[in-house]
């Protein structure tokens, strides 16, 4: 930034806000972009903002006005061999090689669980490369594309989905657990007067003991060890014991449905 007197500063200042509130107005109008009602009101320094604004602007204007096409055909049509004629031995490589390449034209490849080299490289290859991409090149901007979008990991999604609901359920701070739940279940009391019952949690295990699944619902058993402070008392129930959940596939995600507790440790 530059180096002003006291009054010249905050001329600049204000000539920057002004400019800002144009340039926002600018991309809304033209664009339809939409920012926090109170982004002016924020300690953002309005020339770190303008700088922010300049870059939605630059890649809204290449967003208009790109098209779509083949990852393959983006990154050049580099050469590859097909996966049956690689030997083992040098899949490894053949894939570095190809995520290389990808890098190189701002494509980053990801994967959520352990992926074998050979699969890796066959999505790659088979799938991805003829995947249609918005062809924008801009310094800095990535397109992240992760295997398991195309490939769902349900059992991961599934213990995951368990883990992090139990991690919110039993925290009193934290409403992020009705993020997993199904609307009917969202509407359900028990999960808001059973959290209500009590001033704290404290979680002492939580093992998945099986995950099973379908193509539309599935139901994960677990062993768990909790305990909670009743509300307004120094009282303390137990719940440890097996559980279950059970989940329904919604527009691609493993969303809760029920869950059963053991019972109470009297």
């Amino acid at each position: 930034m530059k180096d002003y007197e006291p009054e010249e500063f905050e001329d600049e200042l204000e000539r920057l806000k002004q400019e800002n509130e144009i340039k926002r107005m600018k991309l809304k109008l033209e664009y339809g972009a939409d920012f926090p009602i109170d982004l002016p009101n924020t300690d953002l320094h309005p020339e770190v903002e303008s700088q922010f604004l300049d870059n939605v602007m630059e890649f809204e204007k290449a967003f208009h006005n790109s098209e779509r096409v083949m990852i393959y055909d983006f990154i050049g049509k580099p050469e590859y061999k097909i996966s049956e004629a690689i030997p083992d031995s040098a899949i490894g490589d053949e894939l570095e090689r190809i995520l290389e390449i990808l890098d190189q034209n701002q494509i980053d490849v990801a994967t959520l669980c352990e992926v074998d080299d050979r699969v890796l490289y066959q999505f790659i290859t088979e799938e991805l490369f003829f995947t249609e991409t918005d062809n924008i090149r801009m310094e800095g901007w990535f397109s992240h594309f992760t295997y398991e979008e195309f490939h769902p990991n349900h059992e991961y999604d599934l213990r995951n989905s368990c883990t992090d609901f139990f991690g919110s359920f039993l925290n009193n701070d934290s409403d992020f657990f009705t993020g997993h739940l199904t609307k009917e279940a969202s509407e359900n009391k028990w999960f808001d007067n059973f959290r209500q019952a009590f001033n704290s949690f404290t979680l002492n295990k939580l093992v998945i003991t099986n995950i099973q699944f379908d193509e539309t619902s599935a139901k994960v058993l677990f062993d768990i060890d909790f305990s909670g402070v009743i509300e307004g008392s120094n009282l303390t129930e137990t719940y440890s014991g097996s559980g279950e959940m059970n989940f329904i596939l919604q527009w691609g995600y493993w969303y809760i449905n029920e869950v059963t507790l053991p019972p109470n440790q009297k």
